[in-house]
């Protein structure tokens, strides 16, 4: 799609724009249809009309404001996106009050086949997990690549949907380098060591210092909250998705959400994914 009303990022919609388009269905092609979803929505009734205008610009609508196969086509993925995209922040124990908030911001800043893409390997992610959940485990994978040691790793922490694209995460300046990878018969646990961060307020240009409050990981379809002790956090492997490259370079990641206190602030969790390198 191309630019217009409330689009801040290329070919993404808002929530609310999807909101339109979904009243437009209801209503069908009916007088007076722009103001009634204009009322519904309690928006500007201009609002509602650039946008439908640009998508009749896009082969959405026809000129008269009903769908087209292309635009029924895909305004039905993404109203199944967004139940898939529920169920799927449902399974992996996220409070059903946050659960419309977290579906909006991944609409909004992250491209439909990257969610697809995620909803359908978590699905066979669970899939093979409920079949064998022995032969399934990073631990065995681990076993049959690393031998038993510690290990120093690189990492980083990307955030999730930022609408310039991929960015490094704030949190990514509250640990120390390298992290540590622990692989032996009692477990395997990547260990990374907590340190205070700095900042710029944007309220007054003040420097500021803070550290990370605390981690949270999915694990067998649940968050879990990563140990921190003695200004040590811990993952274990087994809830990390490894991958290994060609030259034999091995890499592991998982999605996280992270909160941090600077200065007076206690920041709002933030989606991330941690990945490091062996």
């Amino acid at each position: 799609m191309a630019q217009g009303d409330n689009f801040k990022r290329e070919n993404l919609p808002t929530m609310q724009q999807l909101q339109y388009l979904m009243e437009l269905e209801k209503l069908g092609n009916r007088r007076g249809n722009v103001a009634m979803i204009a009322d519904i929505c309690g928006v500007h009734h201009g609002s509602v009309s650039r946008y439908l205008k640009i998508c009749y610009e896009n082969g959405l609508l026809t000129k008269d404001y009903t769908f087209t196969p292309n635009g029924k086509l895909w305004l039905d993925g993404y109203k199944k996106l967004i139940r898939d995209l529920e169920v799927y922040l449902h399974n992996i124990g996220m409070a059903e009050s946050e659960i419309p908030g977290h579906v909006k911001r991944m609409i909004e800043n992250l491209e439909y086949h990257v969610l697809v893409n995620m909803i359908r390997s978590d699905r066979e992610m669970r899939r093979e997990h409920s079949a064998d959940k022995k032969e399934n485990t990073s631990k065995n994978f681990l076993s049959e690549v690393l031998e038993y040691g510690t290990y120093p790793v690189e990492f980083m922490l990307f955030r999730v949907g930022h609408p310039e694209g991929t960015k490094i995460s704030m949190a990514n300046r509250g640990f120390e380098r390298p992290a540590v990878l622990k692989h032996n018969k009692r477990g395997s646990w990547l260990h990374l060591s907590i340190r205070e961060m700095s900042a710029q307020s944007r309220m007054n240009g003040e420097a500021m210092t803070g550290h990370l409050d605390s981690l949270k990981f999915e694990q067998d379809g649940m968050l879990h909250q990563a140990e921190i002790k003695g200004g040590q956090l811990r993952i274990p492997l087994d809830a990390c998705r490894f991958r290994k490259r060609q030259g034999g370079e091995m890499s592991g990641s998982i999605p996280v959400t992270v909160s941090c206190s600077v200065g007076r602030a206690h920041m709002p969790e933030s989606t991330a994914v941690l990945m490091f390198w062996l």
